[in-house]
């Protein structure tokens, strides 16, 4: 499952400057990194120094703050008490970063960044916890590739996708018995972070293929076709809404049938570039009927149930996308085949 940490600072108040662009932006995206709580195809984290950076430095609580800042400038849309909803909401997720990747705490000097990232913090709690959070972030995605290793961290304003990190690490506290060749203290360590600060920019951090090869279930494999789709409209120049994707659905034996085949990262893009193809009808030459025989003479497969038409899509010379045309235009992923003259196609 694709995961994000959203470091603390993004929950903290812009400073009150007569200027309501920062405000409007400060709670828009709150509340759409909000909507991702109810998402289940990606987890929320938080750092568990989260609430008390922002207490030390005098940003919480939220209520009396946005009280003063709405006023000053004269913004009447957004309600106090639902904005410091969300942020209490953001900080109570369980478990933190630190639990669920199993790092406790890192002592690292001489940390920099590049671009940098600190000027954006407005309290110097917040930059320390960031500091610390940039710091296990990096060597989890360099020692342990799975599962951190598209792991974004949320920022206030991202300057780029990725960030390159270097540290002196004097201690390192973790629990997990799977990093290979961590640091040895004290030793520099040179490692990078994918950042974001929008939907659109988290979308961009994920690897779809990896996603696909490794999903435990049908929504896994929905969630990387939902990428893959919404990068190709990126790509085409549109502004794509994550909610309007063709409709499609994952048949009952799909994703069973791509990893049986234990694809490779460019198979699994391949396909997943197939499948886009398909949903948006585009080089529709590499699609073919998937007839009840070898023979160009014989029908097209019927399926009994709905009347659902089979259909085939290039792959490569060797690899095919078998689907179903349904009802109202829908399509029904049924496998990946292989080789070349399996014709098969799961009902």
């Amino acid at each position: 499952m694709p995961s994000v940490t959203i470091d603390a600072g993004v929950l903290a108040a812009p400073p009150i400057q007569g200027d309501d662009n920062n405000v409007h932006l400060y709670v828009e995206t709150l509340l759409d990194w909000s909507q991702l709580l109810n998402e289940p195809w990606v987890a929320i984290y938080m750092s568990e120094r989260a609430s008390e950076s922002l207490l030390a430095d005098g940003l919480f609580p939220l209520r009396n703050q946005l009280k003063r800042l709405f006023s000053a400038t004269g913004i009447v849309e957004y309600d106090v008490n639902t904005v410091a909803t969300v942020v209490d909401r953001l900080l109570q997720v369980t478990p933190s970063f630190e639990s669920f990747f199993g790092v406790r705490d890192v002592l690292a000097e001489n940390l920099t960044t590049s671009p940098d990232i600190f000027p954006l913090c407005s309290g110097i709690r917040l930059q320390s916890d960031l500091a610390r959070c940039v710091v296990l972030i990096a060597i989890l995605r360099r020692h342990c590739q799975d599962p951190v290793s598209d792991h974004s961290l949320i920022l206030r304003r991202a300057p780029g996708r990725t960030i390159q990190v270097r540290a002196l690490i004097q201690a390192l506290e973790h629990e997990r018995d799977d990093l290979s060749e961590p640091p040895s203290p004290p030793d520099y360590f040179d490692g990078d972070v994918l950042v974001c600060d929008d939907f659109r920019g988290l979308i961009g951090c994920l690897d779809e293929a990896t996603i696909l090869i490794k999903a435990a279930d049908s929504v896994g494999a929905e969630t990387a076709i939902r990428i893959a789709v919404y990068k190709a409209r990126l790509a085409r120049g549109m502004a794509p809404d994550w909610d309007d994707i063709p409709n499609f659905r994952v048949g009952h034996e799909f994703l069973s049938s791509v990893q049986g085949l234990n694809p490779s990262r460019q198979l699994s893009g391949n396909l997943l570039q197939a499948i886009v193809d398909t949903l948006e009808k585009c080089s529709m030459a590499r699609t073919h009927a998937l007839r009840t025989g070898a023979s160009g003479g014989n029908p097209q497969r019927v399926r009994k149930c709905d009347q659902a038409k089979a259909w085939r899509r290039d792959i490569d010379s060797e690899h095919h996308l078998h689907y179903w045309g349904c009802e109202k235009g829908i399509v029904e992923l049924a496998s990946m085949s292989f080789p070349h003259d399996d014709l098969t196609i799961p009902e």
